[in-house]
């Protein structure tokens, strides 16, 4: 299955590259963002169905989430594309 990323999601994760990236080493940012949406893509996988988010706000808006680390994405499968949404830091939304 393919995975697509709103412009939104696409930039959270060019913002926490950004972020890792200021933090450490040359090149850490992008290690980062490659390792992250890599885990994503091991999720995308066909024939399989995912509950609702547990956030309210989430979960009303249709979206399905999975956790990486300590971050929330946000997804729906629409027409066999794993499209994702929104990533967030798992600490925002307690």
């Amino acid at each position: 299955m393919d995975v697509f990323y709103t412009a939104r999601a696409q930039q959270a994760i060019e913002h926490i590259a950004n972020f890792v990236e200021s933090k450490n080493t040359i090149g850490s940012g992008k290690r980062f963002a490659l390792k992250f949406e890599s885990a994503i893509n091991k999720y995308a996988n066909e024939n399989v169905e995912f509950a609702k988010c547990n956030n309210e706000i989430l979960s009303m808006l249709g979206y399905s989430c999975i956790t990486i680390n300590d971050w929330v994405v946000a997804f729906k499968i629409k027409k066999n594309k794993f499209i994702v949404y929104r990533i967030v830091w798992g600490g925002l939304l307690k």
